[in-house]
């Protein structure tokens, strides 16, 4: 038998990043139907139940309604999601195999999670992993109380066949990729132990199999899955080794009922309170959705930031919320590729970051108010390692129109007519948007717009939707995409992304890899050489802090923004969730995390109307 793994949790702080644009590996089926969820998941921020004018209202009393649904309501939580189109399958590797956000992530456990709330990384089904010294090996063991929701005991060959099968099948989410890239063989030496023989050597293989963001890998329970065929398989109801198991699904009320486990294997680390967790798709109608919570019809959501600040103002007693950083700051993306001309210059970048009033934008454009992004991450305090505050104070960001001003009088004079000309051309920008007219990344684009004309830069702005976008983004048609970032769990994995060899001719889709057409030589030595080495280690360091650097220098994205947005709780029915003030977990009721906040919360004894 080989020696234990030791874990190497210090290392894996970094394991968002690289999930944001792997999150495809398994679960890829969930994770591509909450893309609008993960758009607006909410990093630690701070947020006021005060009214808006900051004087106390008389508390009201609060009129709890009847909640429609089938267990009582003293016992339950019940969340307010999307609306709900699939309630008979629950398999996340194929299209529509699965409801988004309808309760699946406390049904089933990831191998190791880690919390962007506390930074700490949690062993779970598994308890620890290691490399060879070659990094041509990842061994991981298992728990070995863990068991499905059926008895049956969860080992490494589950592990085993779950990655060969997702290896081996392009076709169905989060098959071929890394997994074909990396996976040569799996060896189980005994059930609580898995070694995976790699292809090549990487010290980040391990990032795939923690959960950091929703979606992430899904062990699936070989005797149940061996002899089906994946892409019909409804695995309905669905075995797992969470707290919480499938009592039923109600089509007619849209609505998912989640029942205790009585049997669950790790209640020495963790007993949820709720012996039942139901989530419901909520009214179409904003002011029905927000007149059930505040009937306490709804412990989670349910609600939007309008509605929640009229319950502030006229003293609602029972309304917490609560923000969280998404993962993805707000960016511009920049095309870098001469053949779209001024834009490809860096000084163009520049003249455009000083047009950007970053201020303005997190405090009166976003919904609720929130910092600027200057590093091209979220302001977790697990990405603290990768700053270099000397460099941020040496290439300053600044809302700075005169500055803006004198860079674009040197690469493209204004003629006689008064039209600034490059080569020969004038200058008139493309700017595009996945949102709406209506959404936050369209006001983004349209402040910098109408900031890029007062210096004589004209520019046109199009929302565009769905595949219209994605094609004409994946394809390099345009100047500037105001959107969001899609970037690596460490920087030497964003970097990555962003080498020469990657970067597409215009009118060729990129497939997801240097959207910019940033080329740098200089950069993709560092890079490469940064991609064979621990992030963490010493001497990384100084090849982070150089690439950095050259960021700074060629601004290939704009940080804008981080993104916030509120969770809402209400404390009729349970108390205990986590607040601004005791962030003690991720509060998105989406995240496979949830179930540490359903461990923490209590009941207040509060009965429901008979």
């Amino acid at each position: 038998m080989n020696e234990a793994p030791r874990p190497q949790f210090e290392d894996v702080a970094e394991v968002v990043r690289y999930q944001l644009s792997r999150r495809s590996l398994v679960g890829g089926g969930a994770a591509a139907a909450l893309t609008g969820l993960l758009a607006a998941c909410s990093g630690g921020g701070s947020y006021s139940d005060k009214p808006a004018n900051d004087k106390p209202v008389a508390t009201k009393s609060v009129q709890i309604g009847k909640a429609n649904i089938p267990v009582p309501r003293d016992q339950s939580v019940i969340i307010g999601q999307v609306e709900y189109t699939v309630f008979d399958s629950f398999n996340t590797m194929i299209p529509n195999g699965s409801p988004s956000g309808a309760g699946f992530e406390i049904c089933r456990e990831a191998m190791f999670y880690l919390s962007f709330a506390t930074g700490e990384l949690k062993p779970w089904l598994a308890t620890a992993y290691k490399y060879n010294d070659a990094k041509t090996e990842l061994t991981i063991d298992f728990d070995p109380k863990a068991k499905w929701s059926d008895g049956k005991p969860l080992t490494a060959n589950d592990f085993k066949f779950t990655v060969m099968l997702l290896r081996d099948r392009a076709d169905l989410f989060g098959g071929g990729g890394e997994l074909k890239e990396f996976v040569k063989e799996i060896v189980v030496p005994n059930p609580q132990q898995a070694v995976i023989k790699l292809t090549k050597a990487t010290p980040r293989f391990h990032y795939n199999f923690i959960a950091a963001i929703a979606g992430g890998f899904d062990i699936l329970p070989e005797h149940v899955w061996k002899g089906q065929d994946p892409t019909k398989f409804k695995n309905n109801p669905p075995v797992r080794s969470g707290p919480y198991k499938l009592k039923q699904a109600i089509r007619n009320q849209k609505m998912f009922v989640w029942e205790k486990n009585p049997d669950y294997w790790n209640k020495d680390k963790l007993e949820v309170g709720p012996q039942y967790v139901v989530f419901q798709s909520t009214s179409k109608q904003a002011d029905q959705a927000a007149l059930a919570f505040e009937r306490a019809e709804f412990d989670v959501g349910s609600i939007d930031e309008q509605h929640a600040k009229q319950l502030r103002n006229t003293g609602y007693p029972n309304l917490q919320t609560t923000q969280f950083h998404d993962p993805n700051p707000r960016v511009l993306w920049m095309n870098c590729d001469p053949a779209r001309g001024v834009i490809s210059e860096p000084k163009m970048r520049w003249a455009i970051n000083y047009c950007l009033d970053r201020e303005k934008i997190g405090k009166s454009i976003w919904p609720v108010e929130v910092p600027p992004a200057i590093y091209p991450w979220a302001d977790y305090p697990t990405n603290e390692k990768w700053k270099n505050d000397a460099l941020a104070d040496k290439y300053k960001f600044e809302f700075n129109p005169a500055k803006a001003t004198e860079i674009l009088d040197e690469i493209c004079p204004k003629n006689s007519a008064g039209k600034r000309m490059y080569k020969g051309k004038e200058v008139n920008l493309e700017i595009i948007t996945p949102s709406p007219v209506d959404g936050g990344e369209y006001a983004i684009a349209n402040v910098l717009k109408t900031d890029l004309a007062k210096v004589g830069v004209p520019a046109t702005l199009r929302s565009l939707s769905g595949s219209v976008h994605g094609e004409k983004f994946e394809r390099g048609e345009y100047d500037i995409d105001s959107s969001w970032a899609g970037f690596a769990m460490d920087p030497a994995q964003m970097y990555s992304d962003w080498e020469s060899d990657k970067a597409q001719p215009i009118g060729k889709n990129a497939a997801g890899k240097n959207k910019m057409r940033f080329r740098n030589p200089e950069f993709d030595q560092l890079s490469k050489q940064l991609a064979a080495m621990d992030p963490t280690a010493p001497e990384a360091k100084p090849l982070l802090d150089k690439a950095l650097e050259i960021y700074f220098q060629n601004l290939p994205l704009l940080s804008v923004i981080q993104t916030g947005y509120p969770s809402y709780f209400n404390t009729v029915f349970w108390t205990g969730w986590p607040t601004d003030d005791d962030l003690y977990e991720v509060p998105l009721n989406w995240w496979q995390h949830f179930i540490f906040v359903l461990g923490k919360i209590k009941p207040t004894g509060q009965k429901g109307p008979a």
